[in-house]
């Protein structure tokens, strides 16, 4: 993967639609944050190597916070990446997605924008990351990744340069 920032207004509309805010763990904070980081980094690369294409990282890994179920402060990782042009058969390329997040144990559920032209996507959740989201278009793929919420000062990691 070619690491390039990517930043065009077209980019962020397209992501937009995909962004993932916040995160609430469904239980007890189990990951370290290092743990947290590497799981959400793994997955997303795994599922860039799979549909193949430089793929450009247009944020992240990038702390954040969020909340611990029991109501504490906690941090997360999101990660964010685009492939322009997107690839030539999105569907397959969702399908393939979908099997390798089920293949991790994650629950997936496909979905479409609406319009004439919908753009194809799946999100993902499970212990591997709070929740991904791939969306699918002939021109630029998308991929979004948020870490489960881990134990940790999010704005203290933030000062640290994380």
């Amino acid at each position: 993967m070619r690491v390039r920032p990517a930043g065009t207004a077209t980019t962020v509309i397209l992501i937009g639609a995909g962004v993932l805010t916040g995160c609430s763990a469904p239980g007890e904070a189990t990951f370290a944050t290092g743990d947290a980081k590497r799981a959400v980094v793994t997955v997303v690369d795994d599922t860039t190597a799979a549909i193949g294409g430089e793929w450009d990282v247009y944020s992240g890994p990038a702390v954040e916070g969020c909340t611990i179920s029991d109501g504490r402060d906690g941090a997360a990782y999101s990660y964010i990446t685009t492939l322009r042009p997107g690839g030539s058969d999105p569907e397959a390329d969702v399908v393939a997605v979908e099997r390798l997040w089920r293949d991790r144990g994650l629950t997936t559920e496909r979905y479409e924008s609406g319009g004439s032209d919908p753009i194809l996507g799946v999100r993902g959740v499970g212990s591997a990351a709070d929740s991904l989201d791939f969306l699918a278009d002939v021109r630029m793929y998308s991929l979004s990744g948020l870490s489960a919420c881990a134990e940790g000062d999010a704005v203290q990691m933030q000062n640290d340069g994380e």
